[in-house]
């Protein structure tokens, strides 16, 4: 995702990094799928979706902020996307056999995480944490925090809302201090790794290109 999201104050129809993204994916999978058969296509979505899902939730949880407005535009963009994944297994065959049902379902559940904390993280703060624990029964004050983040809310905020999820008060000090801690430490790594450039950055994604044309290569040899 963008990391403009935070600025964000009108709602279009598709981000360009979703368009992009959606293109990179299809003509990656549609070349994939002229290589390989049938069943060995189906194992690869299997495994792409296994990769590719969770490196976007993450990618979601590291935007340090999320406006309203953003949150609304990220639904959409993931909606898109979650419709481009679950159709991988049947790319080029309108009116051909439905996906996996066991394929479909783990999308769905996968996706469903993300679109769960967004919807969380629109959530007006003085109704947080009844939605939270309707619509995340399972989450924790760690994952609360989390919502709070990225919604930009302050450390007293953050403090009075985990105290009236159940947490002692001195427990929620110690979670929103650890919180901060972390979140700098964070902001550190990223700016070091930013530091190293952008020539090393092009050299590492000139070398992850020439191993996939290898790999590719090498399928297109094994089922001609």
């Amino acid at each position: 995702p963008a990391p403009t999201h935070h600025r964000l104050e009108t709602v279009g129809e598709e981000s360009p990094y979703v368009l992009s993204t959606a293109k990179t994916i299809r003509e990656f999978c549609e070349q994939v799928r002229d290589l390989l058969p049938n069943s060995y296509y189906r194992n690869f979505c299997d495994k792409f979706g296994a990769a590719f899902i969770p490196s976007f939730h993450s990618a979601v949880i590291r935007l340090r902020r999320i406006s309203e407005s953003g949150t609304q535009q990220l639904l959409l963009d993931v909606y898109n996307i979650k419709t481009l994944v679950l159709r991988l297994p049947v790319l080029g065959t309108p009116g051909g056999p439905p996906a996996p049902a066991m394929y479909t379902r783990y999308v769905a559940a996968e996706f469903g995480k993300i679109e769960m904390l967004l919807k969380a993280v629109g959530t007006r703060p003085e109704l947080l944490v009844d939605v939270f624990r309707a619509n995340w029964p399972a989450g924790t004050p760690a994952d609360l925090q989390t919502v709070m983040g990225l919604k930009g809310m302050r450390r007293a905020e953050q403090q009075a809302i985990l105290e009236k999820f159940g947490m002692e008060p001195r427990a929620a000090v110690n979670a929103t201090s650890s919180a901060a801690a972390i979140a700098s430490e964070k902001a550190a790594e990223v700016s070091q790794k930013l530091s190293v450039g952008s020539s090393a950055v092009a050299a590492r994604v000139g070398s992850d290109l020439v191993d996939m044309r290898r790999k590719v290569e090498e399928l297109r040899k094994q089922f001609s």
